[in-house]
């Protein structure tokens, strides 16, 4: 399997490439599409082998596939506007707010629920930078509920990290420059892993 630094750890997980997912925010979208954000019926919203009902103003849902059915959480994030909001899921297994659920074992369900990782967290190069990521976001930044706030998103793609209340801007701004070096960093060495892994097909389909 390997040690940390390998990324053994993570190949005992799915990867979320595989599996068929939900995303909230396109409920949302779909809702709004349809002027339905302020209407108290109850529509439906076409996934993969069924539907999911629901009705916004009451923060009520249910998903019916595969012959089964079973309630869905909604949970309502007010933006910086006061009037708009962002819709998240609440995990039919956990509970906990998120954007995505996956479909695995005949539930949707949330990521960690799945016991699934993104693809790319299982190259070790990209698990260091994100774990020096992690350090300085929490730690440095003392952003502790980032998770919260930013439900289902990978550390490296935050884009807003609030200062801390006592902390010095030249302070913050330096390690701001830090995480933003990171990202590059880690988008290029992501990059870098998706040719390679681009070259290694068209060499077995034949193509070089």
């Amino acid at each position: 399997m390997g040690n940390y630094n390998s990324g053994g750890h993570n190949r005992t997980h799915g990867r979320v490439e595989e599996y068929c997912r939900i995303d909230s925010f396109r409920l949302l979208q779909y809702a709004d599409w349809f002027e339905r954000l302020s209407d108290y019926g109850e529509y439906h919203y076409p996934v993969m082998g069924g539907k999911i009902y629901y009705n916004l103003m009451e923060d009520t849902a249910r998903i019916s596939h595969n012959g089964r059915e079973y309630p869905l959480g909604l949970s309502k994030v007010p933006n910086v506007d006061g009037l708009s909001y962002r819709l998240y899921f609440l995990c039919p297994k956990c509970q906990k707010r998120v954007r995505h659920l996956y479909k695995k074992d005949g539930l949707y369900q949330c990521r960690k629920c799945a016991r699934l990782n993104y693809g790319i967290q299982q190259r070790s190069g990209l698990s260091l930078i994100r774990r020096k990521m992690y350090w300085l976001v929490v730690k440095k930044l003392q952003y502790v509920d980032w998770e919260v706030d930013h439900p289902d998103l990978p550390i490296q793609d935050l884009w807003h990290i609030p200062k801390p209340r006592y902390m010095r801007w030249a302070k913050y701004d330096v390690l701001m420059e830090e995480y933003r070096r990171l990202q590059k960093e880690y988008e290029t060495m992501y990059n870098a892993s998706l040719m390679k892994a681009f070259g290694r097909i068209n060499k077995l389909l034949g193509y070089d």
